[in-house]
Order: structure tokens, then C-alpha cells, then sequence
């Protein structure tokens, strides 16, 4: 039966995002090494989707079970609660029996919407911490905006100019049924409003001659400012995508140092510099824990963008949601963060911090807390066209944050410091 196939798939998503604390995308190619991922009405694509929203909604559904207090519930009846709301939407059948079997085993069920709406954060599908602090930041009505638009994804495409110009790409991928839309400040920078296939079946993405990038991380190398000639460090390189950036940026003349933590992703790193021809003569790959490795000599630029909650890319990555249940994520990232900072500014004139984050406590609070104890560097204002901090912060006025329902793309933290 259909819906027992679906479940299933979902079931195993969700076990394989809780237990192997990995991104939606890794654990539905997981899941369908080992079970079927169609059905008769629904391609694999389709049933993807399926589970994003379903990721999307699974912390509701777990606020939801736990005021009716019941704990313990497994994944699999989450999966069938999940369809069962979803089913005309989806256009799923249940059957009376189905439904009394749900019945059955969740006697509440037809009190689900006034549960789900009777808190901000249940109806949100966030925990109840990170509905509470964002609040305190924005206020409500702010906060519920940003939270409810982290759940919509706006798709932004940046066209590889070391190897196609940006007119061609966009007729190009017209004719291949992706409508796109030009940022003016931006020129290679692309939304994508509507597209009839997915785009990373399109032959200009296989090729690498455009690029899925988030505007947000765009904006973190345009804050760079990155030139011909530089020498630039970039503190956590790989996937290597931001690296390609200023290499474009830079017409293949800028020299990067590219470190990570990573071999394999060092390793893959290199691959996919190539595809985007960039010149890899001129970057130095280097397997290192920035936390504590300081490269020898002065560099003109350094990207620090730092390993963070990635609570501001719920967008292309619900998962994330689950991952905020543990409070103390965001606290152990910070102090990563600061480490890496306060390495890179002694060896660089400016430096770009950047976090994927909607949290102060990985964005303003660590910018002030570094500069605080080191007088070498002062703020700058990035040249970029995105909001300002949060404003509890003295230093709001002089950082950047881009947020989802005003800049429509994910939520990042991008500080520039230059040398005073």
C-alpha cells in the first residue's frame, strides 16, 4: 500500500537524520541504497520532497505529542501521522480503517490543529528555546516572520564567468524551462522564479558553468573584496565553493591558501575547483585545524567563515530543525568561531567573518568578544546590500545579517575587520 511505502521511507530518513546527525540530502541517499524510494504515483523526486516537508513539520509533531503527553512515539507512526494531515494535500487516500488505527493509537487527533496553533513555536515546527530567543531579538511579530520564511527556499544561481558569460547562461537555461531573474547590484547572481525540471539536471549545473549559491553566501566574498593579485586565506575552505567565488572574482589572478580540517573534503574540494576552471596553480590546498594553525606570513585578505549551528540554512536543509533541539549546539560552535579569529587576524589586513547563523551568539557576540581583546583590527562596514545586525548589540549598526523574510535568502552574519 502506498502510504505504508512512504512511511517507511520517511521512517528511515528520519532515523538516519537523528541518529547520524547528517543533512536531509545524505540521509535520503542513504535510505534509498536500501529501499525502494518510488511508488506507483510518486517519482523519487516527488518523494523526497515528501520527506522535506515532513522534516519540515517533525518537530511540530513531536511539540504536539509531548503536550499530550505522550513520549517515546516511534518514527514510524510520526511518518503516518505526518501523511495523514498531509494526505489532501498530497493527494494520498487513507482509508476509514487507517484512520481508526491512527485513532486508536493517538486518541487526540482530532484536537491536532488547536494543539499545533496554541503555541507560536508548535505551529512554527521550532523548539520552544529558539522561538523564545529570536523573540527577545526581533520582537514577535519579526521573529515570527523570519522563522515562518526560514521554511520556504529561494533558489539563487550564480553564473560561472571564468567560463560562460552571464547573457548566454540565461538564455541558456530559459531554453532548458529554468526562468531566471538578473540582481542588478550583482550581475552573475541569478533567482531562479520558476523552473520546470530541477536544476541540477540542467546541463549548464552538470557542466559547472552556473553555480547553486545562496545570495547570503554570495554577499560573504563581495564583502572580501577580493583583488587580482592578493594573496587571500580562506580559514574553512572546502566545499570550495566561496574559494571558486573569489577566483572569479578575481579572474583566476588571486593567490587562495585554502584550508581545512578534511582530507576527503579537501580531496573533493580540488575536483570541483577544477570543473569551474579555476586555475588550481594558484591555490595552495592545506589539511589544517584552524583553531590552532596560523599560516607563515601576511596575507592581503582572509575569509573566516566559520563551521556554525547552520540554523540560517533551515531553508535548503530542515533537518537543521532536529539538530536545535540540542541547546547547547550553538555554545560549542562559539567558541570554535572565536578561535579561528582571533587566529586569522595577526596574518591578514582584513579579515571576513561570516556565519550561517540567525544567533548572536555566533555572529555580534563573538565579533565584540574578539575585539575586545585585540586592538590590531576595528569594524568596517560591508559594502553589501543587506540588513543590519541585531540591534541589542552596540555594534549592529556597523555588521551585517541578512535576514529571509526581508533579503529572501538564508540567514548569515557577515562582519568585515580591517586593520586599524
Amino acid at each position: 500500500m502506498e502510504v505504508d511505502a512512504l512511511a517507511n521511507v520517511l521512517a528511515n530518513v528520519l532515523y538516519e537524520v537523528e541518529t547520524r546527525k547528517i543533512s536531509l540530502d545524505r540521509a535520503f541517499t542513504r535510505v534509498c541504497r536500501r529501499v525502494k524510494c518510488s511508488t506507483r504515483n510518486f517519482t523519487r523526486e516527488e518523494v523526497h520532497r515528501i520527506a522535506e516537508g515532513f522534516l519540515r513539520r517533525v518537530v511540530s509533531l513531536y511539540e504536539v505529542l509531548k503536550v499530550c503527553g505522550r513520549r517515546g512515539t516511534s518514527r514510524r507512526f510520526l511518518a503516518r501521522l505526518y501523511l495523514y494531515l498531509a494526505s489532501r494535500e498530497l493527494g494520498l487516500r487513507f482509508t476509514s480503517r487507517m484512520r481508526r488505527s491512527l485513532e486508536r493509537m493517538f486518541p487526540e487527533l482530532k484536537r491536532f490543529n488547536e494543539i499545533l496553533v496554541s503555541e507560536p513555536w508548535i505551529s512554527l515546527g521550532y523548539p520552544r528555546w529558539v522561538y523564545e530567543k529570536v523573540s527577545r531579538l526581533l520582537g514577535e511579530d519579526e521573529s515570527y516572520k523570519m522563522l515562518e520564511a526560514l521554511d520556504r527556499r529561494v533558489m539563487w544561481l550564480r553564473v560561472n564567468t571564468l567560463l560562460m558569460d552571464v547573457d548566454k547562461a540565461v538564455k541558456e537555461l530559459e531554453s532548458e524551462g529554468v526562468r531566471v531573474a538578473p540582481v542588478k547590484r550583482v550581475p552573475f547572481l541569478l533567482r531562479v522564479i520558476e523552473s520546470q525540471r530541477p536544476v541540477r539536471n540542467t546541463r549548464l549545473f552538470r557542466e559547472g558553468k552556473v553555480i547553486i549559491q545562496d545570495k547570503a553566501s554570495v554577499f560573504t566574498v563581495l564583502a572580501l573584496e577580493p583583488d587580482r593579485g592578493e594573496l587571500i586565506y580562506d580559514f574553512a575552505a572546502a566545499p570550495g565553493i566561496k574559494t571558486s567565488l573569489i577566483m572569479q572574482l578575481t579572474e583566476n589572478r588571486a593567490r587562495v591558501v585554502a584550508m581545512d580540517l578534511s582530507p576527503k573534503r579537501l580531496q573533493s574540494m580540488k575536483a570541483l575547483l577544477k570543473k569551474y576552471g579555476v586555475d588550481i596553480s594558484r591555490v595552495e590546498l592545506v589539511l589544517a585545524d584552524t583553531r590552532v594553525f596560523r599560516p607563515r606570513g601576511a596575507a592581503h585578505a582572509a575569509l573566516v567563515d566559520a563551521p556554525c549551528s547552520s540554523s540560517g540554512a533551515i531553508p535548503k536543509d530542515p533537518s537543521i530543525k532536529l539538530f536545535l533541539q540540542d541547546q547547547d549546539r550553538v555554545r560549542k560552535f562559539s567558541h570554535t568561531q572565536r578561535l579561528m579569529l582571533q587566529n586569522a587576524l595577526p596574518v591578514s589586513e582584513r579579515v571576513v567573518y561570516a556565519t550561517c547563523s540567525i544567533f548572536p551568539e555566533e555572529g555580534e557576540e563573538v565579533v565584540s568578544k574578539v575585539l575586545s581583546e585585540a586592538d590590531s583590527h576595528v569594524l568596517e562596514d560591508p559594502r553589501i546590500d543587506a540588513s543590519r545586525g541585531y540591534k541589542l548589540y552596540p555594534i549592529w549598526n556597523r555588521v551585517r545579517r541578512t535576514y529571509p523574510h526581508v533579503d529572501e535568502c538564508e540567514g548569515f552574519f557577515i562582519a568585515r575587520l580591517v586593520r586599524g
